[in-house]
């Protein structure tokens, strides 16, 4: 039993290489920054008092609770803006890995504002993006790819590869999106239209979210009941399988394909791709580093042979 739980405990809190939660700060500092650029566009209707959704609406939400929100009873639209302006920039320092701590702490305390001062506009992948803000906070995920490594680097302040770190908290990006998954089939399991295989016919017919035309034979019965129970399956095996080594890639692999298929039918903008980010922290940082030095090699030229040496000519 001390053996099981010794090995347990350096599967959860081992130190490894970092390359994997480096990657993953980009690709999430990347998305929320494309995120609130896209949601700039209607900056007006989202965030002042001449658009739809007032401070006092927002307040509604709030009654009877404590929640982080440094725009509570901000009616004034340049302070938000700024405030929305100041976000923007953390979103971008995080994904560049420039003052990286501070810069996760204020995205994170920044997008929870922003969040909770207008939250009628939100989906599942704002509250996503949300946990994922807190974990990037709490880790050490400037340690490798980023400009503050590449800064120490250049004033020989640090030699060498980046140090192991604790990769605690991308173990709990694999855990929150099993639970994730798990949930999802556990309420489906509440519908009855997912019994009897019919739910992603009433999904793919919804006008609200429609966003490109599925091909026809998509919709035909036996397809769609291969689709409605092929996703609970996907989802399950992504609360469950996905841990198994042997199983992992197949598994991810399916999810992209399950989500990369609501990303083409559905509007529900930049959901796939901020639930597949986390995909990448199922891969150590090791994992990312070998494949990464297979692709070099892959791609390397040949030297080039060296040419014989001339022989000097005899005279007679």
């Amino acid at each position: 039993m001390k053996e099981f739980f010794k090995k347990l405990d350096q599967k959860l809190y081992r130190f490894g290489s970092p390359t994997t939660l480096g990657l993953w700060r980009i690709l999430v500092g990347t998305l929320i920054f494309t995120n609130l650029v896209m949601i700039s566009y209607d900056f007006e209707y989202w965030f002042t008092e001449k658009g739809f959704v007032p401070i006092k609406f927002s307040e509604q939400w709030a009654i009877g609770l404590e929640r982080i929100n440094l725009l509570n009873g901000v009616t004034d639209a340049r302070i938000t803006a700024v405030f929305y302006l100041l976000v923007v920039l953390a979103a971008l320092f995080t994904a560049l890995g420039l003052f990286t701590k501070p810069a996760t702490i204020a995205l994170f305390i920044g997008m929870v504002t922003l969040h909770h001062r207008t939250p009628d506009i939100l989906h599942s992948g704002d509250t996503l993006m949300r946990a994922w803000c807190f974990f990037l906070m709490i880790s050490p995920c400037g340690t490798a790819l980023s400009l503050d490594r590449f800064i120490k680097e250049k004033r020989g302040l640090v030699t060498g590869p980046p140090p192991q770190i604790s990769i605690w908290p991308q173990r709990l990006v694999q855990y929150q999106l099993a639970i994730i998954y798990f949930t999802t089939v556990w309420h489906k399991m509440g519908g009855s239209h997912w019994w009897d295989g019919t739910a992603t016919w009433y999904s793919y017919n919804l006008d609200e979210f429609a966003k490109f035309p599925v091909p026809g034979f998509l919709l035909s019965e036996p397809m769609i009941k291969v689709q409605t129970y092929g996703t609970l399956i996907v989802e399950l095996a992504l609360a469950s399988l996905v841990f198994s080594r042997p199983w992992r890639k197949w598994i991810l692999g399916l999810g992209l394909l399950m989500h990369g298929m609501i990303e083409y039918s559905m509007n529900i903008p930049l959901f796939a791709f901020i639930i597949c980010s986390g995909y990448l922290c199922f891969y150590d940082g090791e994992e990312v580093e070998a494949w990464w030095d297979r692709l070099k090699a892959r791609f390397k030229k040949p030297a080039a042979a060296p040419e014989p040496e001339s022989v000097p000519a005899v005279a007679e």
